[in-house]
């Protein structure tokens, strides 16, 4: 996933679009999903429903039979949850519908991709509309008040709980609004108990993680880092293992779920038990032929995880699908660093 900075600025730039977008949209013929469409039979009693969420409830009065993903992640639930859905917001490959971890459960199907959700959410709303559904989320997603009424005016639109900011809804219970409005709650219920003993797993298996600080960050061009903070997806994919954010590093957060820490300020990360470093479009690279960064006690020492572009997209939205994927890439490295000292 791209940048905080450059999430931001297409935030500015959904906002705007929201104002271009009018109710009756059409999309040229490609865009129109395919009749692979799928939705399974809601669980006894759990449709009709209300929604609590941002902005106001959403109340799905009949069983949806064409569901669009158009917030990220959101496809991925769907999909786990038994759902084939119209349309998908991807986060690893912004042009395929398809990655590693949802490609079997896909198959041949060719749900429209949504390219651009997190940062121009405006300009996919169009593509959205034009699958026909009949029940849209966008958890994953921040759309605007004008968005959000736009968009219920179609069908039930459902985004995350008024209690979380945008972008950082826990997959747990992103996954529990979904099953909810798709009338699967007890499903929804199993997939994330389903999950958690995954997660406890792994905490039972490397005992080392216990009482480790780590943090994740991504080389930025001008010799320091980008830090992600608590909020983030990908420090909540490692505080699924057992690991904690470093309290010290708390106020280098500076926008929500991330922040900068410049050049000269890079041994701060030797506060960390543990450094996860995810590629971004060579970004790891860099970070290697740093000496600023080469010369850290937690570099020194072994304790430095480098992770490829595909698996920090993957852990930058944890679902019930890219959890179990990334931990097969990332507790292997990680555990090895946490037992360097």
């Amino acid at each position: 996933m791209r940048s905080l900075t450059h999430r931001l600025f297409g935030l500015l730039l959904a906002a705007i679009a929201a104002a271009l977008v009018v109710s009756s949209c059409s999309a040229p013929e490609e865009d129109v999903a395919d009749a692979s469409a799928r939705v399974p039979t809601p669980e006894a009693g759990a449709i009709p429903v209300t929604v609590q969420q941002a902005y106001a409830p959403a109340i799905v009065e009949k069983a949806p039979t064409r569901i669009a993903a158009l917030g990220v992640g959101d496809g991925d639930t769907l999909l786990a949850l038994g759902v084939m859905p119209t349309t998908i917001a991807p986060f690893a490959d912004p042009d395929q519908a398809t990655a590693p971890w949802n490609a079997e459960l896909i198959g041949d199907a060719k749900p429209v991709v949504l390219s651009n959700s997190s940062a121009a959410l405006g300009d996919e709303i169009p593509k959205a509309l034009a699958t026909s559904p009949d029940l849209i989320t966008a958890v994953g997603a921040d759309p605007t008040r004008d968005q959000f009424d736009l968009l219920s005016k179609t069908a039930p639109t459902i985004l995350r709980q008024a209690r979380f900011e945008p972008w950082q809804v826990p997959w747990d219970a992103q996954t529990i609004q979904i099953g909810t409005a798709i009338g699967q709650p007890d499903l929804a219920r199993r997939k994330v108990g389903e999950t958690e003993a995954f997660l406890a797993g792994i905490r039972a298996k490397n005992p080392q993680f216990a009482g480790k600080t780590a943090v994740v960050v991504t080389s930025s061009p001008t010799g320091g880092v980008s830090v992600y903070g608590p909020e983030d997806g990908r420090a909540q994919t490692v505080a699924g293992y057992g690991l904690v954010f470093p309290p010290v590093l708390r106020d280098a957060i500076t926008s929500g779920f991330y922040g900068e820490l410049p050049a000269e300020s890079l041994d701060r990360l030797d506060s960390a038990d543990i450094v996860i470093a995810v590629d971004w479009e060579g970004s790891n690279d860099r970070l290697r032929s740093n000496p600023a960064f080469t010369r850290l006690e937690v570099a020194r020492s072994g304790r430095v995880v480098y992770l490829p572009q595909e698996v920090g997209s993957a852990m930058s939205v944890p679902t019930l699908l890219t959890i179990p994927w990334v931990a097969d890439q990332a507790v292997g490295p990680i555990a090895a660093a946490a037992s360097a000292r």
